[in-house]
């Protein structure tokens, strides 16, 4: 039996979640699980293609979990489990985001001067060097683990702060793991990248929703709460800058600022 409260195993014929206190009899709502034994997970087994990959093969389990992931997010997620499964997630990010940044290189190459990038007014060329290609292919993937394992942990903080982190920081991790499914979306170039990111976010959210039980005013505001924190701290950054600039001007100027 699978609590809809916080995904996890009950004993069979609990009236009560003995983790979160959750009705367990008037549940209607629990996400589907099959039978599936030696799953690591229980008696249950979540229906995750990327993580039940067994009879699917590695190609046919990544295609349908990008498909779920990008055009039924709710689903997809209602459908993994928050407790387990953080690393095939993270192997999943890293493969949908060297693919898609390889996409948007071969697009840039074969495009040419019509689909430039630019630095200060200047084409930048730099990705038809081999030699970047290849540091690129190398460091990308280390970038895409620390990148997914940062933003997880700032989401993850947020998320307590605000009180809807039902799981644990694999939980998050998984949200934002599979949010990368939105990457795909640079297999269309020019505005392929910017819809990408602004589907990543409604993704992400999803993500945090579901996984965590909570609300979406709170996965959203755990999504932009950091940047509400960086601008204010920029603010301050700022204000004292100014400050300090006053009062040096007061001190070896002579001048004083009047209102």
């Amino acid at each position: 039996m699978i609590c809809s409260g916080c995904y996890r195993d009950a004993p069979p014929g609990s009236a009560y979640c003995p983790r979160c206190g959750a009705r367990l009899a008037a549940d209607r709502t629990a996400p589907p699980a099959v039978s599936h034994e030696g799953s690591g997970a229980g008696t249950a087994a979540w229906a995750n293609p990327w993580e039940q990959r067994g009879g699917r093969g590695a190609v046919g389990a990544f295609a349908e979990t990008l498909q779920q992931a990008l055009f039924r997010p709710t689903a997809f997620f209602r459908a993994t489990a928050p407790d387990f499964g953080v690393g095939a997630a993270l192997w999943y990010a890293v493969i949908v985001g060297t693919l898609s940044v390889g996409v948007a290189v071969l697009w840039q190459r074969a495009l040419g001067e019509h689909f430039v990038w630019q630095l200060g007014g200047s084409h930048l060329d730099l990705l038809n060097h081999r030699s970047t290609l290849a540091g690129l292919s190398l460091l990308l993937p280390v970038g895409i683990v620390l990148l997914n394992l940062i933003h997880a942990a700032v989401l993850h903080v947020a998320l307590v702060i605000l009180g809807g982190a039902r799981g644990t920081y694999g939980t998050t991790l998984k949200a934002v793991c599979y949010s990368w499914s939105a990457m795909a979306f640079n297999v269309f170039p020019v505005c392929g990248a910017a819809v990408g990111t602004i589907w990543q976010v409604v993704v992400q959210v999803i993500g945090l929703r579901e996984l965590h039980r909570t609300s979406t005013a709170r996965a959203f505001w755990a999504w932009f709460l950091p940047f509400v924190v960086a601008f204010c701290l920029a603010g301050v950054m700022v204000g004292a800058t100014l400050l300090g600039l006053v009062k040096f001007w007061e001190q070896f100027v002579g001048a004083r600022f009047e209102v």
